[in-house]
């Protein structure tokens, strides 16, 4: 078998078993009573897991915190040796075990259940003790690793991946959770550079770019050199109308030597297209793309105060 006939073999092991999975998630019939009880006021969710188990419940509980559920990671070593203290009765803990018989997360059930918080477990043994003493069951058992000598997990930390992101997602829908409110949590880097630009972070001054509807073609030339912006906004009544470069470009290729007769009236683009000041960065890059344009005119209570170029706002 070649390296990449392992590579395809790994894939198509996987997505078996993900989709026997999903008949089985399909017949779950308490899961939305999970998510009900899961955006109850105040409901905190504590992962908890080791080893492989650890790291996929470490992303899960990251993706909740940043979808409006509040929630972190507890290393059950950690939590055995004083960390039990972080966990509130009214907390509901989220256990992950593939064989629900991990020695570190059932010396934890005297304690979880004492203290009467409720139990999810993503687990692989339906009969296993962290099963029976769970509340709610997301079934990741898998009948093949994708390891070649079956023992890595792999086909089983993928679906408890999968599975924590299905708990995530119906939560973070169930909770109204909106674009804005992703933002507030996501204030840095791409995503929140994405979420919270507005036209007025990218708004370029029009006080150089502006010119008469008599214009010559001469003086058009000259103007859009010399502001360095690739355009010029031409002033019609309480309005404007754009020339770019290109434009130029075009009616010398179409006219020759006669676009020198031509004044700016006769070559601008009447009705360009605008945003409010307060437009989002999706909202600016909908319109550029949408209508194949490099520049939006941007107004304010009505009145143009700048334009937004799209080399500035996807650099």
């Amino acid at each position: 078998m070649s390296h990449l006939d392992r590579a395809i073999d790994t894939f198509n092991i996987e997505l078996e078993e993900l989709n026997s999975a999903l008949v089985r998630l399909k017949r779950n019939e308490k899961f939305d009573s999970l998510i009900d009880f899961l955006c109850q006021e105040n409901t905190r969710v504590i992962v908890i897991g080791m080893g492989k188990s650890g790291h996929v419940g470490s992303k899960i509980s990251a993706s909740l915190a940043s979808t409006g559920t509040f929630s972190f990671f507890l290393h059950p070593a950690e939590a055995y040796h004083g960390d039990l203290g972080m966990i509130d009765k009214k907390d509901c803990i989220l256990f992950l075990s593939n064989s629900g018989e991990t020695e570190e997360i059932i010396r934890l059930l005297p304690f979880i259940k004492k203290n009467g918080n409720s139990i999810i477990s993503i687990i692989g043994n339906l009969d296993s003790t962290l099963a029976k003493n769970s509340d709610w069951i997301l079934d990741a058992s898998v009948v093949k690793e994708a390891c070649p000598i079956n023992l890595a997990p792999t086909s089983s930390s993928t679906l408890s991946l999968i599975l924590g992101d299905c708990l995530t997602l119906a939560l973070m829908t169930a909770k109204g959770f909106k674009q804005e409110d992703f933002a507030k949590l996501h204030p840095g880097g791409n995503i929140g550079r994405r979420l919270l630009t507005t036209a007025k972070d990218h708004i370029i001054s029009i006080d150089s770019l502006v010119c008469q509807e008599n214009t010559s073609f001469e003086d058009l030339l000259s103007l859009v050199s010399s502001v360095g912006q690739g355009l010029i906004l031409v002033e019609v009544g309480k309005g404007f109308g754009i020339i770019t470069d290109g434009d130029l470009r075009r009616c010398l290729q179409k006219w020759g030597r006669a676009s020198f007769e031509k004044i700016a009236s006769e070559i601008m683009t009447s009705d360009p297209i605008y945003v409010d000041i307060n437009a989002s960065y999706h909202e600016m890059e909908r319109l550029l793309v949408k209508n194949a344009i490099s520049t939006l005119l941007v107004k304010h209570k009505d009145q143009i105060v700048g334009i937004v170029k799209a080399n500035s706002l996807l650099a």
